[in-house]
């Protein structure tokens, strides 16, 4: 399956494989994107002999990430796609395969523009990780394949694969001077322009504090005022601003944070967030904080501490349910004091385990004494999540490869392994025989003392 980068159409998962069944190509993406003026790519695994393929499919997800997080072409879906219809086609391709054997793969099996392939191959004889590379990516779209960029070298360091040729040849690709932006994402730009703001940003409306936002402020959460103040901006007093204000024996200790009402959110999608801001010379950071409501036995209250139901049954609700953080995007404010500052930053809501559902802004000031101002703030999201963000399979973090269904079928097995000796052993109880013990006793010694 394809995932368009970026996109708003989608194409359901079963329609590319009910395709496959019967034209035998991935023809399919066309039918929804004939006016679509992007090349197709395919990153194929790299060829890497010398583990049975492991480590040429970690340079593949690599690439394909890298793909993703660039934008501006048409990309597989997953490599997990391009893996299986390459086993099912038995298509191989190395370094030395044919240009017109991949022509045909590229072109008429996958019915895309581009090819990326190549090989790494760890080199022998050597303390650290040094690995024979070949990249190759060519354009297939023409009369004749256009090399858009190709390397045959041998690595110092195995970071050179990923941050040097890798990074060379996203450049050409791209067609690009080393190191320079990304291009720009129209649909993104069209996006940010047309979908609604997630946040009431402009603080101009409220009685008592701005509409969306809390109604008390600072580590102590109290009423607005003293800490975190909803003023006219000094000097223009058409426009309120909020004001977070205090002395050094707050910013130097816990600071001042303000935080936004919950607004939606989807994981996998891409949201842009822009502010004003200015400050006297603190400090300021902003957070996005994402959550999932969490089913709880407790509910929460003042001065609370986890005690047993049966000990406390006030405290019992087994239907309620709390927020519970599970991504965060923490943005660095920085620019120069007393004058008005714009920041933008994106981000993509993430978790292995949990789904990110609803998010808030936290405004915090520190460091010191004085003040920070905010205005408006725009949240939108600007590229819609994949399909494939809703097939996830769930992990309890990002360094393992084990998935809770993995771990949760180890358990099943492990308790039917348990069940069927104790089942064993009772029937041998049964039948008279007694179980053998475990560990032979050992005989006393005898001591003697002359």
């Amino acid at each position: 399956m394809f995932r368009i980068i970026p996109s708003v159409k989608r194409w359901p998962r079963w329609a590319a494989v009910g395709t496959l069944v019967l034209v035998g190509t991935w023809a399919w993406w066309t039918a929804g994107q004939t006016t679509d003026s992007r090349k197709v790519i395919i990153p194929f695994d790299f060829e890497s002999k010398f583990d049975n393929g492991r480590y040429g499919q970690m340079v593949g997800d690599m690439i394909w990430k890298k793909l993703e997080r660039e934008g501006g072409f048409i990309i597989p879906e997953s490599m997990a796609d391009v893996r299986d219809f390459c086993q099912a086609r038995k298509i191989q391709l190395g370094p030395n395969t044919p240009l017109e054997t991949v022509k045909k793969i590229v072109r008429e099996d996958f019915d895309a523009h581009i090819g990326i392939w190549g090989s790494v191959e760890r080199v022998p004889g050597h303390d650290w990780d040094v690995y024979d590379l070949v990249i190759k990516c060519v354009d297939f779209s023409g009369s004749e394949p256009k090399v858009i960029y190709e390397v045959s070298t041998r690595t110092k360091t195995v970071s050179e694969i990923p941050h040097t040729y890798v990074k060379e040849m996203l450049d050409k690709l791209y067609d690009r001077q080393p190191g320079g932006p990304k291009p720009i994402n129209p649909i993104a730009e069209k996006n940010w322009k047309e979908n609604p703001n997630l946040v009431i940003g402009d603080f101009e409306q409220g009685v008592g504090h701005p509409k969306g936002w809390d109604s008390r402020g600072g580590q102590q959460r109290e009423p607005l005022g003293r800490l975190v103040k909803w003023i006219p901006e000094p000097g223009n007093p058409s426009n309120k601003i909020i004001r977070l204000e205090f002395p050094a024996s707050v910013g130097d200790a816990e600071g001042v944070m303000y935080y936004s009402d919950y607004f939606p959110v989807e994981e996998g999608a891409t949201y842009r967030f822009q502010c004003r801001w200015r400050s006297s010379g603190v400090q300021g950071k902003v957070f996005i904080k994402c959550g999932e409501p969490i089913a709880t036995e407790y509910r929460p209250t003042s001065g609370y501490r986890p005690q047993q139901p049966a000990t406390n049954p006030k405290l019992y609700r087994p239907e309620e349910t709390q927020m519970r953080e599970v991504y965060r995007c923490q943005i660095n404010l920085k620019g120069p004091p007393n004058t008005w500052n714009v920041h933008v930053e994106e981000f993509t809501p993430r978790h292995t385990k949990y789904t990110p559902r609803y998010g808030r802004i936290m405004l915090y000031g520190y460091l010191g004494g004085g003040w920070i101002d905010f205005d408006d703030i725009v949240l939108k999201q600007i590229l819609p999540p994949s399909p494939g963000e809703q097939q996830k399979e769930l992990r309890h973090s990002l360094e393992t490869k084990v998935t809770l269904k993995e771990m949760e079928e180890n358990e099943r097995r492990s308790r039917e392994l348990e069940e069927q000796e104790e089942a064993a052993s009772g029937s041998k109880t049964k039948s008279g025989s007694k179980p053998a013990p475990k560990t032979a006793p050992k005989s006393p010694k005898s001591s003697s003392r002359k």
